[in-house]
């Protein structure tokens, strides 16, 4: 005989019934309900994006007249000045120019009376201004602008290449060239500052000289590319680099009046004479160090030619050092130069001290 439901038996299986109904219905609903969640979640991203487009557009269009537009109130000093952005800017990956942006305008120490202040005399200060603004109005039919050499006396010339190196304007106030002086023009591009190297189809020799200005290099780097025989160093200006002449020709360190490193065969040159450098050795992106006029040789960091070394194996002519000599680079390929240095001096003839250089 089949036994009758409890109540409460009945009752929980009407209740489960109900839950299973309930789940049911909640699976059934699920799809529309993510369905729904996701188109909102689009449409949120949706107008994130248009906000931050917006966001870019206005901000872009600003950087953009930032140079242009605005007229800046500088106190110098104690001299209020008037100068525009994009003068204080011209020199690209200089501090003068981070620091005139435009997005560090709100940190950047102001007067009284809200002008930007310069912890600069203005006699310094305004030189180094108005070379920028005739740098920047020359043209091929006017004179050439030349670099601040007016002073009144010696402590403020070098007070003004101290102020010059400080903002990093040196590249900009005291500029160098690259120039093509043996080989075919149409087959080398060359780049200037801030990425200044040479990229070159055919075997070629460069120098790497100033512009508007006598502070000779002392010293310069140079991050080797893709490049075949490479020979770096230095030349007598007033004899190798006296004309362009395309055609065959000998590299840095085989012609006269020349010395360097040479890559391909891991040593120094001087007019052809070879002495190979034990360990030596280059490849891509290979950093080659120069320094006081060839005095010191690095590759990679590490010294490779000094002439301090004890074992004097390799000597220049005692008379080479007091001849202007500028840094001469040949090879087929690309390189970038970088790290040059001038003669605070700004004298040219000043040393007649011999170099013995010797491998280590």
């Amino acid at each position: 005989m089949k036994r009758a439901a409890e109540p409460n038996e009945s009752g929980s299986q009407s209740s489960h019934k109900d839950d299973e109904a309930s789940l049911e219905d909640t699976l059934e609903a699920l799809p529309q309900l993510l369905k729904k969640r996701q188109k909102a979640l689009e449409e949120r991203e949706q107008e994130l994006e248009r906000k931050v487009a917006a966001f870019e557009k206005e901000t872009g269009h600003m950087n953009a007249q930032l140079p242009n537009s605005d007229v800046l109130e500088l106190n110098v000093g104690g001299t209020i000045t008037t100068v525009l952005r994009r003068t204080l800017t011209s020199v690209e990956g200089s501090m003068l120019a981070s620091r005139f942006s435009g997005r560090w305008d709100d940190t950047l120490e102001k007067d009284k009376n809200g002008n930007f202040f310069i912890d600069q005399p203005i006699h310094l200060f305004q030189p180094m201004i108005d070379y920028l603004r005739a740098r920047n109005s020359e043209t091929p039919l006017g004179p050439p602008v030349t670099s601040p050499d007016e002073f009144e006396n010696e402590t403020q010339r070098r007070n003004f290449v101290r102020m010059v190196e400080y903002f990093g304007m040196t590249p900009g106030i005291y500029p160098t060239v690259m120039e093509i002086c043996r080989g075919e023009p149409t087959t080398a591009e060359i780049s200037g500052h801030p990425n200044l190297g040479v990229s070159s189809s055919e075997w070629a020799t460069f120098t790497l000289g100033t512009k508007g200005h006598n502070r000779p290099i002392t010293s310069f780097s140079v991050i080797l590319g893709q490049v075949e025989r490479a020979q770096i160093g230095w030349v007598r200006s007033g004899h190798f680099v006296r004309k362009l002449r395309p055609g065959d020709h000998k590299g840095v360190g085989e012609e006269k009046y020349s010395f360097g490193l040479d890559c391909c065969r891991g040593g120094l040159l001087y007019e052809g004479k070879f002495t190979r450098i034990e360990g030596f050795s280059t490849s891509r992106g290979t950093v080659i160090r120069c320094e006081n006029k060839g005095a010191r040789w690095l590759v990679n960091g590490r010294v490779v030619a000094s002439s301090l070394a004890l074992d004097e194996t390799f000597q220049l002519p005692p008379d080479l050092q007091q001849y202007h000599l500028v840094p001469a680079f040949s090879g087929k390929g690309d390189w970038k130069i970088c790290e040059v240095e001038l003669d605070p001096l700004v004298s040219e003839h000043k040393s007649t001290q011999s170099h013995h250089l010797s491998t280590i």
